[in-house]
Order: structure tokens, then C-alpha cells, then sequence
């Protein structure tokens, strides 16, 4: 029996004889499907359950399963691990932290612009190279959080699933979708977790060198270490 808050239209009917001869055949044997293996969650014929691949497995009649399926699909749903919110509240808090991300580049990026402004052409290999260090710096950082949120895009799609399948009448359907269904809800129940990732917090500009009185190639030579980034900041996300 499915929870109130994904139950709609009649309720759904048990399978019966009629119904198991319009189930389909196994494509392996071609011969009918009768019943459901509990181990790798898929309907099988009796050739696959004495000879194939799922000999020795545990197996249950169809109407059974149906049974145990749609009470595993009302006890997510009663334990909220269904809800939308969930899933939604964490890609919130990762699209934030993409957002601070990105204003922390332009912070940092502007200061870069700022520092090389007063400065000779000569420095102009150096800046890129800075800001090449940057993006390369930010672009590895934020290839996790894209990561953390096409996971959670991918749960939240899980749960627009089930609670779809839930509101099916189809018993076939519902055995058919078992092993995705089964799989959702316990991808669904796992208790979200932080990720670590780091954002430049400033750059330093100092000019590394002991000798003050420079020549042009000294000079020169110590541009090739100038500018460096500075401190980062932990900061955590959700996912």
C-alpha cells in the first residue's frame, strides 16, 4: 500500500493467472516468465531458475514480489526518503558554493589585473601564467562539485522516478523497473556528506629576492617567481 502522499487513482490489483501469461517471455529460453528472483531483483522461467544463471537463487511468486516492492516503496515514503526537498536542499547548497567559487576567481583575478597594470611589459608572460595557475587551480576544485552535483541531479531524477513508479497500476512495470527501483531507494537513504575543496583567498605579491639593487636581467630573472597564490580557505558543501 503506497503512502498518501504518492497514492492516486484505484488501487492497484494483484497479478493473477491471466495477468502472468501477459508478462512476456524470458528472451534467454523464450520461455514464459513465472516468477521473480529475489537475489538479482529480476523476473525469470523455470529453464533460468534449474539451469541458467540464476540457479540456486532465491525466488518468489510475482504477486509476492509485487507485494514486497510496493511495501518497500511505502516505507521511503514514509521515512522521507522520497521527498524532493532533500535532494533539492543539497543542490542548493552546491550551486552556492559553485557561486562563491566563481566570485572568489574574479576577486582574486581582479587583483591580478590591478598588480600587473603598473607594471612593464615584461611581465606580461608572468600574468599568464598566473592566471593560467588560477583557472588550473580553480578548475580542479570545481570538477568535484560539478561531480557532487550531477550525483545529486541523478538522485533527485531517482526520486521524480520511484514516485512515479509508486503511482503505477502496472504490476509488470513495477517488477520490470525493480532492480532501478530497489537500487534508488537505497542511493536515496544514504545520509548526505562534506567534501573538501579549496578557494585562493588572496595572492601574494612580494618579490622574493634578498639583492634590492636589480640589473635588467636580474630583474628579468626574477620575474619567472613573482607572484604566487596565497592563502586558501576551506570551505564545505553538502553533497
Amino acid at each position: 500500500m503506497i503512502s498518501e502522499q504518492l497514492k492516486s487513482g484505484p488501487s492497484t490489483k494483484q497479478l493473477n493467472s491471466d495477468d502472468t501469461l501477459r508478462v512476456g517471455e524470458c528472451t534467454i529460453h523464450k520461455r514464459q516468465l513465472e516468477a521473480f528472483c529475489t537475489s538479482c531483483h529480476v523476473l525469470i522461467c523455470p529453464t533460468c531458475l534449474m539451469f541458467g544463471e540464476h540457479k540456486g537463487h532465491l525466488v518468489d511468486q510475482m504477486d509476492k514480489a509485487t507485494k514486497d516492492i510496493r511495501s518497500s516503496m511505502d516505507q521511503a515514503a514514509k521515512d522521507g526518503i522520497l521527498r524532493l526537498e532533500k535532494t533539492e536542499t543539497v543542490l542548493v547548497d552546491i550551486r552556492h558554493t559553485k557561486l562563491t567559487f566563481e566570485e572568489s576567481k574574479q576577486k582574486v583575478l581582479k587583483e591580478v589585473e590591478q598588480t600587473f597594470a603598473s607594471i612593464f611589459k615584461l611581465i606580461k608572460q608572468r600574468k599568464d601564467e598566473v592566471i593560467n595557475l588560477i583557472n588550473q587551480h580553480y578548475e580542479i576544485q570545481v570538477n568535484n562539485i560539478d561531480t557532487q552535483e550531477q550525483i545529486w541531479m541523478d538522485k533527485q531524477s531517482r526520486a521524480y522516478d520511484v514516485i512515479k513508479l509508486a503511482k503505477s497500476t502496472n504490476d509488470y512495470q513495477l517488477l520490470e523497473k525493480a532492480t532501478y527501483i530497489l537500487e534508488s531507494m537505497e542511493i536515496l537513504r544514504q545520509t548526505p556528506t562534506y567534501k573538501n575543496v579549496y578557494i585562493v583567498n588572496s595572492i601574494d605579491t612580494t618579490f622574493n629576492l634578498n639583492n634590492i639593487s636589480l640589473n635588467l636581467s636580474e630583474f628579468q630573472k626574477g620575474l619567472q617567481n613573482w607572484i604566487k597564490l596565497g592563502d586558501s580557505v576551506l570551505i564545505q558543501f553538502k553533497c
